[in-house]
Order: structure tokens, then C-alpha cells, then sequence
């Protein structure tokens, strides 16, 4: 049996799926800096690996797409002191092991329940529901931590049921934060 991965790959594009901008703004709004963020969904683009790199703060994400992958790798070989401060791994969210974490202040989970599979909770894969993640995810953010979700895209409706209600940032009614 082979990996769950996406052979799809997403470039930025705010009609589709502004998540990864809005995070950055509500960084930025709140003035949060020297923090560590976990990133589900890097995209082409690796806005908020880049923009959290200027801002002073740590990303450590994960794509399941190979083309995002790629792009990741070509943007630390151009750009090496970006690599400092981000970090990306190709695999399977839902195959996550806790023991292979940091521990972060924030957590994005604003793709959750969008790249489960059929196989990905059966014995023979091995990963995670998706609550089983969020409760992964939820586990290594810092006592006073955010989990943050965005409900504008095809997972949103199932991830608001996966997940507590949150606090809605003042910026977008798609956009909401959980504190722990």
C-alpha cells in the first residue's frame, strides 16, 4: 500500500482559499513574534512560512503534495537563510506521530477533514480520524496555545463539527481560533 498524497497543488488565490493570508494578518494584528507555529497545507506559494520568517517566528509545516514539496525545496536552495526559520516535510498528516512533534503555540488546521481517504484509518494505513488528529494537534500546542481552523473551504462544515467552538476573528467570519 502506498502513501496518501495529493497529486494536486495549490497556488495562492484569495477567491479560493485566503487561510494562509489571514493567518499572517491576524499574526501580524496581534503582534505575535518569537512563537512557533505548526502549518497544515504550505501551498505553492509558502506565504506563511515566508511572511512568519520576517515576523520573527518558526514554522514547521507539512504538505502531502509532491509539486509543494518541490517548490519548498527550490525556495530554501535559492533562499537558505529562509530555511532557518521554516521548515517543511512531505507525508501524511494522518499518519502523524506524536513522539515526531514540537510542541508549538499555534496550530493551523484549516485543512482538516479535507485529505482523509477511504483507507487512511484502516489497519493496514494505520492513520488517524480526523478528531484523532485534531486531538494529536491539540496535544502539542502550549497550555494557552490556538488552534485555528478555516471554515471557507470544502472540509469547513465537517471541521466546525470535528472541532470546539472558537472565539471568530474580527477579519473574516471563515476564520476561527480555539485557545487552549
Amino acid at each position: 500500500m502506498k502513501m496518501n498524497y495529493s497529486q494536486q497543488a495549490w497556488d495562492l488565490d484569495w477567491d479560493c482559499c485566503s487561510c494562509d493570508l489571514q493567518f499572517n494578518d491576524w499574526v501580524e494584528a496581534n503582534r505575535i513574534t518569537g512563537k512557533t507555529f505548526y502549518h497544515f497545507g504550505t501551498g505553492t506559494h509558502h506565504v506563511v512560512g515566508l511572511r512568519q520568517a520576517e515576523l520573527g517566528n518558526a514554522v514547521f509545516a507539512i504538505t502531502a503534495s509532491k509539486r509543494e514539496y518541490d517548490t519548498y525545496v527550490a525556495l530554501v536552495t535559492e533562499y537558505p537563510r529562509v530555511a532557518k526559520s521554516y521548515l517543511t516535510y512531505f507525508g501524511d498528516i494522518y499518519l502523524s506521530d506524536s513522539r515526531l512533534l514540537p510542541v508549538v503555540d499555534a496550530v493551523t488546521l484549516f485543512h482538516l477533514c479535507e485529505f482523509s481517504q477511504p483507507n487512511t484509518v484502516s489497519a493496514e494505513y494505520g492513520g488517524l480520524t480526523d478528531r484523532g488528529l485534531l486531538d494529536l494537534m491539540t496535544g502539542k500546542a502550549r497550555p494557552g496555545g490556538h488552534i485555528l481552523f478555516y471554515t471557507g473551504r470544502t472540509g469547513g462544515g465537517r471541521s466546525k463539527r470535528s472541532s470546539r467552538p472558537g472565539k471568530r476573528s474580527s477579519r473574516s467570519s471563515d476564520f476561527g481560533i480555539s485557545t487552549g
